[in-house]
């Protein structure tokens, strides 16, 4: 476990603050790059990137503080500190498909079409930014006595690399909704994809996690899996209507 990776006098750069910044790097090139077979200018992708990413970080964090507040009450600033760690990525996912709608329209540009290439975008960073995770020893898994099962400084048990199952689940899935989009009928088809084996994924990966909250048997997460992979299923026919009808009236 390496919270820090180093100091510079008495600035520290944290590992996940790191990893976090590379996956965004990533994010942001794998949305140029797909952008500039779609047409789409760099300037537009960076201007829409800036405002998605800027979301994400206020709705992961957002969503965090409102799960773990008796984190802050002693020190009410810390909220702040989003670097240290201490994300929600449906917090985060949720404000940047909104913030993407936002930037979409703004340019002029089907909301679908951009959706389709920031899942691939959240999904190579989402496998990038689960290392930091890693590294900071913070979304751990439950006891284990699997041949991989880790052992974190200052700690008894040997647990689940949860962060490392779904460092490898985020590239799994960005690596079929490449193929997904190179094939793909209509758009928004790799959105519907992305968000219904994210919402598998994480349901399952759950189990294994150490939580200390739960909600009828399920954590806050597996629920909210739940409520977006219904949601998925069933606006998947309209998503479906919609790319359909615009391109007929092109």
């Amino acid at each position: 476990m390496h919270p820090v990776l180093f100091a510079v006098g008495p600035v520290m750069v944290y590992s996940w603050g790191f990893m976090v910044a590379i996956a965004f790097a990533a994010g942001i090139l794998v949305a140029l790059q797909r952008a500039k077979k779609e047409g789409i200018s760099v300037d537009t992708v960076l201007d829409i990137c800036v405002q998605v990413m800027l979301a994400s970080i206020i709705g992961a964090r957002l969503f965090y503080v409102i799960g773990f507040p008796d984190e802050f009450t002693s020190a009410p600033l810390r909220v702040l500190a989003f670097w240290e760690g201490g994300m929600v990525f449906y917090g985060g996912l949720i404000f940047a498909a909104a913030a993407l709608f936002y930037s979409a329209n703004k340019h002029r540009l089907s909301a679908l079409k951009c959706l389709d290439i920031a899942s691939l975008s959240a999904a190579i960073g989402y496998s990038i930014g689960r290392i930091g995770c890693f590294l900071r020893g913070c979304c751990s898994g439950v006891e284990c006595s699997l041949p991989w099962a880790v052992r974190f400084p200052g700690e008894e048990l040997f647990v689940h690399p949860t962060q490392l199952y779904s460092s490898l689940a985020g590239l799994v899935l960005f690596l079929v909704l490449i193929s997904i989009y190179d094939r793909k009928k209509y758009d928004g088809q790799v959105l519907i994809w992305g968000a219904g084996l994210y919402c598998v994924y994480r349901f399952l990966n759950e189990f294994v996690r150490d939580y200390s909250n739960h909600y009828l048997g399920l954590t806050a997460s597996q629920w909210i899996s739940i409520a977006v992979f219904a949601a998925v299923i069933i606006a998947a026919p309209t998503v479906k209507k919609m790319s359909a009808l615009k391109r007929s009236k092109k």
